[in-house]
């Protein structure tokens, strides 16, 4: 659905060399174009490559957009008070070799978005029905396309975009004690792509590091509800069958003309580790995909911060520091470990936080100044300075879901198997 207040234009009425001040959606609300996007020749004709033939725009843009006016130029991340840009400008189109880093609109020092938890919030619902509709289609041994999954990640890709420090909060929160396996790869394909933006992935990249994510656990769709339920305890045998879900998954979607072979891949080896201690190949190292090793890490921090069999959920910021005292063991890749970290900060975004004063506060958006001073917003929206002098002294769990704490005492003792998803405190 269009949102409330928008007009609807032929895709033929745009003007190249305006700029969009306001996001751009098609008529059922899916993000094409962010704000503060120039419109481009190029842009033109990859929404008529989509199929898009009409967009909602903001009244405000009509004029500018159409060429009833004068065209105005807007602010964006590397641009000039001039309109001259420095950095790529996000277009319509992914293009290869250009970073999504340096396509994300800076929005530092603006506030969340209701519009955008809304619509993502909607995308989690679709994207559920998309899976139920999948698992039905396997067992009928019908599948012929996964472009509906595809669409999913690059809608993903681009509300990052446009807010990326929202879209990951959002999402983190919604995947903190939430066991769902449609809700949780919708959550792990969103972490994952994030970190393949702060490592410098073109668009194409990280789409298929968000459609990896998406379906590396579809294999479980053709297992028992409990090897997908986490809190539920597996035998030694049922343990050695879980194992074998990446491989299904290639047996369901090998012949496929519409999935990489890299996706493919990544799929398969996205529960193997960095030193050989995971499965179902025990591979190391690079031998490793690049987009399963990233999306081992976001599976990594999810399934920390859901219920397991012998635990509630753990802290956010807590399971980073898990994460970061297991990385320095080799069982993730380095890289993607400091890149997650640059994401999500030493407070996870959409966390809560207590400052020194007594105020308490949740996480909204990453600072420049560094991991520990992210930026935060008190229960009416307004921003607290995290300062030298006020600086955030503890984590808070969440109002949600039971969580419980690890103290830093214990991190270096802590035994964690991720294939066998247990951890010993």
């Amino acid at each position: 659905m269009s949102r409330p207040g928008s007009i609807s234009v032929s895709v033929d009425r745009l003007r190249p060399g305006t700029v969009c001040s306001h996001p751009i959606e098609d008529a059922s609300g899916i993000l094409l174009l962010g704000s503060n996007t120039r419109i481009t020749t190029r842009v033109i004709d990859g929404l008529r490559d989509r199929g898009v033939h009409s967009i909602e725009i903001d009244p405000s843009d009509l004029d500018r957009l159409t060429g009833n006016g004068h065209p105005k130029t807007a602010t964006t991340k590397g641009r000039s008070s001039k309109g001259e840009s420095n950095e790529p400008c996000f277009s319509s189109v992914w293009v290869p070799n250009v970073a999504v880093k340096d396509l994300l609109v800076d929005r530092i020092d603006e506030p969340l978005s209701d519009k955008r938890i809304e619509t993502l919030h909607k995308g989690v619902a679709a994207a559920k029905k998309r899976f139920d509709q999948l698992e039905q289609i396997i067992l009928d041994h019908q599948v012929h396309s996964i472009s509906g999954f595809a669409t999913i990640s690059d809608a993903y890709a681009r509300s990052m975009v446009d807010d990326h420090d929202q879209t990951v909060g959002v999402m983190g929160v919604l995947s903190h004690g939430n066991n769902d396996l449609r809700q949780r790869a919708v959550c792990l394909s969103v972490l994952g792509m994030s970190i393949a933006i702060e490592m410098g992935l073109d668009g194409p990249a990280t789409l298929d590091v968000g459609l990896a994510g998406l379906l590396h656990d579809v294999g479980l769709m053709l297992m028992p509800k409990r090897f997908s339920d986490q809190t539920s305890s597996l035998s030694d045998e049922e343990r050695w069958e879980y194992s074998k879900h990446p491989l299904m998954v290639n047996d369901c979607l090998a012949n496929l003309r519409d999935i990489s072979s890299a996706v493919q891949i990544a799929i398969q080896q996205v529960h193997e580790q960095y030193d050989g201690s995971g499965f179902p190949r025990a591979l190391r190292g690079p031998r490793i995909h690049l987009y399963a090793r990233i999306l081992n890490v976001a599976d990594a921090y999810l399934q920390l911060t859901s219920a397991s069999t012998n635990r509630c959920a753990i802290l956010p910021h807590d399971a980073l520091g898990v994460i970061l005292h297991h990385a320095a063991r080799g069982i993730f890749d380095p890289q993607a470990v400091h890149a997650f970290l640059k994401v999500e900060t030493m407070f996870p975004l959409g966390s809560n936080v207590e400052l020194k004063n007594g105020e308490q506060a949740t996480v909204i958006r990453r600072s420049p100044a560094g991991y520990a001073t992210p930026i935060v917003v008190d229960s009416q929206g307004e921003r607290i300075a995290v300062t030298e002098s006020n600086p955030i002294v503890r984590p808070l769990p969440s109002t949600r879901v039971e969580e419980m704490r690890i103290p830093v005492s214990r991190m270096q003792t802590i035994e964690w198997n991720l294939a066998e998803q247990t951890l010993l405190i």
